[in-house]
């Protein structure tokens, strides 16, 4: 499974979480309180943390351990913060181009 799919599932879970608790059925499907009343469905609280935990241990990604989530949230921000600079350096450089400012930053 991509890692694309199994942070689209835990965004998915955790949205449907209730205090970090989630109801699944005997299919380990995800169901919310009031479809399984509607239904009659017999359904048990799971641990929502744990099962995302467990999703991306499977996948090779250890949520539990501190420093790889800070350092995944650093490499995060950077990318985004690179992909925002260069979209602001490409309007630079138009606009630039469309001044036609060839000498612009350089020291005489």
């Amino acid at each position: 499974m991509s890692i694309k799919k199994v942070v689209e599932n835990a965004l998915n879970l955790l949205d449907k979480a209730d205090d970090g608790i989630v109801l699944m059925n005997m299919y380990n499907e995800v169901v919310y309180p009031a479809d399984a009343a509607f239904k009659g469905q017999v359904v048990y609280p799971y641990n929502a943390k744990s099962f995302v935990e467990e999703s991306f241990r499977q996948n090779g990604i250890d949520l539990k351990d501190k420093e790889l989530r800070l350092m995944l949230l650093k490499l995060l921000l950077s990318f985004e913060q690179m992909e925002a600079n260069k979209v602001r350096k490409g309007k630079l450089n138009e606009l630039l181009k469309e001044a036609e400012f060839k000498d612009f930053g350089k020291l005489m």
